[in-house]
C-alpha cells in the first residue's frame, strides 16, 4: 500500500498537468460539442467556434512570428501570404455557396452555420500544421 500512494500521486500530478496543457484546439472543439449537443443556437454555437479557431490562430501565427528569425522567419511569411490567398479563395467560394443556397432554401441560418463551420475547420487546419511543421 505505501508503494501504490507515491505512484497514485505522481500520477494525480501528471494528469493535472495534462489537463491544464491540453491542446487548446481539443478544448475548443471540445466546448463546440458541447454548445452544438444543447441542441439551440447552432449557429452561435459555430460563430463562437469559428471565433475561437481563429483567436487561436492569430495567437499561434504571431507567437512563432515572435520566435522565429532568419530563412525561418522569411519562410513562414512567404507560406503564410500563399495560405491567406488561398483561403480568400476557399472563404469566398463558401460565400457564394451560401448565397446561393439562400435563394432555394428556407434554411438560412443552418447554411450559415454549415459555412461558418467549414470556414473554422479550415482555419483549424491551418493551426495543426503551423504546430507540426514549427514545434517538432
Amino acid at each position: 500500500m505505501r508503494k501504490l500512494l507515491p505512484i497514485l500521486a505522481i500520477f494525480g500530478c501528471v494528469s493535472v498537468y495534462a489537463q491544464k496543457h491540453e491542446d487548446p484546439l481539443e478544448a475548443i472543439e471540445h466546448r463546440y460539442q458541447e454548445c452544438l449537443a444543447k441542441g439551440s443556437n447552432m449557429n452561435g454555437c459555430a460563430n463562437a467556434y469559428y471565433q475561437s479557431v481563429d483567436s487561436t490562430l492569430t495567437v499561434t501565427l504571431q507567437s512563432l512570428l515572435n520566435q522565429l528569425n532568419g530563412a525561418a522567419l522569411i519562410s513562414l511569411q512567404q507560406d503564410q501570404s500563399l495560405w491567406e490567398a488561398k483561403k480568400d479563395v476557399y472563404f469566398k467560394k463558401m460565400d457564394e455557396r451560401v448565397e446561393k443556397l439562400h435563394k432555394s432554401t428556407m434554411q438560412g441560418l443552418d447554411d450559415d452555420m454549415i459555412s461558418t463551420d467549414n470556414k473554422a475547420a479550415f482555419l483549424k487546419l491551418r493551426v495543426t500544421e503551423l504546430y507540426r511543421q514549427y514545434n517538432s
